[in-house]
């Protein structure tokens, strides 16, 4: 559909180019999708939460468990990129003696290859 179906401040489904209410059958679709978009949502917040507080349980505080929940790999696979130590890039770039430029360059380059500098 060429225009724009939202709701209104009271929560009833409107027309947004003409503001003309519309019927059950334009607006149920779009729904729908916002309600299970709205699940899905909500149940990766709940896994993330219980990851954080699997973390906390063993001592560590909340930002140091949201840290260590951000770079495991099932996380970083949910971003798309995969993980790629700090001590290893400073092992390389100290054993190449890379100039400020060129550790710039790498890690650009690492970057752009789909990794994500972690370290724990």
């Amino acid at each position: 559909m060429a225009n724009k179906i939202k709701q209104n401040s009271k929560g009833q489904w409107i027309d947004a180019k003409t503001g003309r209410f519309v019927s059950k059958v334009i607006y149920e679709p779009i729904a729908i999708r916002k309600a299970e978009a709205n699940e899905r949502r909500s149940a990766s917040l709940k896994e993330y939460w219980d990851d954080v507080k699997k973390f906390e349980k063993m001592g560590y505080s909340r930002q140091d468990a949201r840290k260590f929940v951000r770079q495991s790999p099932k996380y970083l696979a949910k971003r798309g990129k995969k993980a790629y130590q700090w001590s290893q890039f400073w092992k390389d770039a100290k054993a190449g003696k890379l100039s400020l430029k060129e550790r710039k360059d790498k890690l650009e380059r690492l970057e752009d290859d789909g990794f994500e500098l972690i370290s724990y």
